[in-house]
Order: C-alpha cells, then sequence, then structure tokens
C-alpha cells in the first residue's frame, strides 16, 4: 500500500514523514529535491502472537510505502510529483494549524486544505479537458464510449469545483477512468498539524465541513512532538503519550486510520518457513486472496483450509485442536475472506 504526503511548504508534510517512518529527511521544494520515501511495517500484535506459536524462519508483517512529495516553491502554484501522486492508493493532505513560530500568528487550516484541494481539482480537470479535446480530432471509437461518458460525468462534477470522489460511480466507470488515476477520486485524509497543547482540542468547525464536502477523513496530529517521541526509546515513548492523552505512536494510529479509510482487512499465512501478514480490501473472495500471494495460486485455485485466529487462541495455539473442534472448514473461491482468517491455499498449475 503507498500513501503520498502532500503538503505546502511549512504545513510539516517531512516532519509527518520522519515521524511515521522513523527516518530523517530533510525538507526542500519541488524541482531541488527528492521525494522522501519510507517504508513502514503495519504493527499487528496477532502476528507476533502467530510467530510465537509456530516459530517460523520468517515474519513478515504487511507494509505501507510512504511518499512525501516537495512542495512547490515559493511563489509558485500547481502540485509537483503528479504521475507519481497518481500511482498512490491513498493521498493524506498535510496542512498547517499551529503558530508560526516566526511572526506568531495562527494558521487557518481551512483556507490552506481549501487551496490544496482546489489545486487536484484542477489538476484532474485539466487532464480531462485535454482527453476531451484530443478525442475530437479521432474518428468516432464505439469501444471508448464508457470512457467518454465516464469523463464526462467527471468534468461536470470538477467544474462545480469538487472533488470525484463523492460522486457514486459504477465498477464499469471506475475500470474506464483508471488510466487517469485522478488525484481526486483517491480515497484521501486530512492531516492537520496542530500545536502541542491543541492535541486535545476541537478544530475549527470549517475544516469538518470542507474535508466533508470533498469525502475526506481528518486526523489531527503534532508532528513535531509525534518526531520526536519517534525518536525516543519504548519507554520514553510511553511516558511521553501517556502525558499527550494517547495510547500508541503515531504510526500505529495513522496507519489503522488508513486501513480503515481503504477499508483493508488482514489475512495470514503460516507455518515453518514464514507467518505473514497479507492486506485485502474488505470483501475480497478466497481466490482473489490467493492472488495476493502469488499469482500461480489464484490461476489453480482449488479449495482455501480456513479457521479463524481467534479460534486458534481459543484452541490454546494449537492447530490440531482447531481442527478436533470443526473449526477448520474447506471453502470454494467465492468465500469472502474475513479479517483474521487463516488461510491454507490448496492450488494445481
Amino acid at each position: 500500500m503507498k500513501i503520498g504526503l502532500y503538503g505546502y511548504q511549512g504545513a510539516g508534510a517531512t516532519t509527518l514523514f520522519n515521524a511515521l517512518t522513523g527516518l530523517e529527511a530533510q525538507t526542500g521544494y519541488g524541482g531541488g529535491k527528492g521525494v522522501n520515501k519510507g517504508i513502514v511495517k503495519v504493527p499487528d500484535p496477532r502476528i507476533d502472537r502467530l510467530a510465537e506459536i509456530y516459530r517460523p524462519k520468517r515474519t513478515v508483517y504487511a507494509e505501507m510505502l510512504f511518499m512525501d512529495f516537495p512542495p512547490p516553491p515559493p511563489g509558485t502554484t500547481g502540485l509537483t510529483n503528479v504521475d507519481e501522486a497518481r500511482r498512490m492508493d491513498m493521498l493524506a493532505l498535510v496542512v498547517k494549524g499551529f503558530t508560526d513560530e516566526a511572526t506568531g500568528e495562527k494558521s487557518d487550516p481551512a483556507l490552506q486544505l481549501e487551496e490544496l484541494l482546489g489545486e487536484m481539482v484542477l489538476t484532474d480537470q485539466d487532464q480531462f479537458e485535454r482527453y476531451v479535446q484530443r478525442r475530437k480530432k479521432m474518428k468516432k471509437d464505439p469501444s471508448l464510449a464508457m470512457q467518454d461518458a465516464a469523463v464526462e460525468k467527471a468534468l461536470a462534477h470538477l467544474e462545480q469545483g469538487l472533488s470525484l470522489r463523492t460522486l457514486e460511480w459504477s465498477e464499469d466507470e471506475l475500470r474506464a477512468l483508471r488510466s487517469f488515476a485522478p488525484l481526486t477520486v483517491k480515497p484521501a485524509l486530512v492531516a492537520v498539524n496542530v500545536d502541542e497543547d491543541e492535541v486535545g482540542s476541537e478544530l475549527p468547525p470549517e475544516v469538518h465541513e470542507l474535508a466533508a464536502r470533498h469525502g475526506l477523513e481528518v486526523f489531527k496530529l503534532s508532528a513535531r512532538v509525534e518526531e520526536e517521541i519517534s525518536r525516543l526509546e519504548p519507554d520514553e515513548q510511553r511516558e511521553f503519550l501517556e502525558d499527550m492523552g494517547l495510547d500508541e505512536p503515531l504510526s500505529a494510529r495513522f496507519i489503522r486510520a488508513a486501513f480503515s479509510l481503504m477499508d483493508l482487512i488482514s489475512f495470514f499465512t503460516v507455518g515453518e518457513d514464514e507467518v505473514r501478514a497479507w492486506p485485502i480490501p474488505r470483501g475480497t473472495n478466497a481466490k482473489a486472496a490467493a492472488g495476493a500471494i502469488h499469482s500461480d495460486l489464484e490461476r489453480g485455485f482449488i479449495r482455501a483450509e480456513v479457521f479463524h485466529y481467534d479460534d486458534l487462541m481459543a484452541a490454546g495455539g494449537d492447530e490440531n485442536e482447531v481442527k478436533k473442534q470443526g473449526k477448520l472448514r474447506l471453502e470454494g473461491k467465492d468465500y469472502i475472506v474475513k479479517d483474521g482468517d487463516i488461510l491454507h491455499i490448496r492450488f494445481n498449475v
């Protein structure tokens, strides 16, 4: 899963990136610095427990790739690294809600969010308008009828200044738009970067209203403090988090919010060689879940042996006891995988 961090200069996107990844990237302007990239393991105590039971040669957590896109140089407009941003699974829009140390002025996160969303709407609109101009120079092509209709629908919505994620789309329409990878159709959350003493306070209602109008979730944090906490030893981390009224570090909270927004679940594969978590969209069937492991497993799928993590724990971590209790099932390709399922795939290619 790939998450892109977008924010104007001084909003704290790189500080947030450092807090999430534990890296020490430096801020910079678009064109003068590449994209910062960092991989974070998705914390899951179930994986830890399964590793204790099976004692595998290796334990593999689900991972998230964070990409911190540099802001445009001061005095310029537009978004940087748009092509890379289009390849993200999700976007995090970082806006400044803290007091500027140099001026002592409090930033307006709603105003900054409105500007950033406006840039994204215009970026998508420009892409679709260029497509329409190209199509006018081409012969009629019935095979592009769905794509043409989807583009027309998208443009009508964007011209109202609205994000495409707030429209209802059929599966066929989404497939037709896939090659465009519009920014405003992607799942996204607003990361409002506030002063340390405001983490527990309410954000201005305008932020929530604007986010709702564009189909966004809101996530509040103090990136500078979270970056400092991320560099502490675990015991010290817990102490600081308790002082802030938080239960866990930013990376865990942010990843959970991302999983929820993307509507992802995790299933597991277990054995002496490897214990591994596999994130998939909720509602994925067993055959497609097998494909997340390897395309051969999906192509040659026969059956899936399925039991649940909770049933394994109830059986004292003994897989044979799970079988004796009748909690291990053989499921076909249409079985909808549940969060916490443990799968053994039977296949033949």
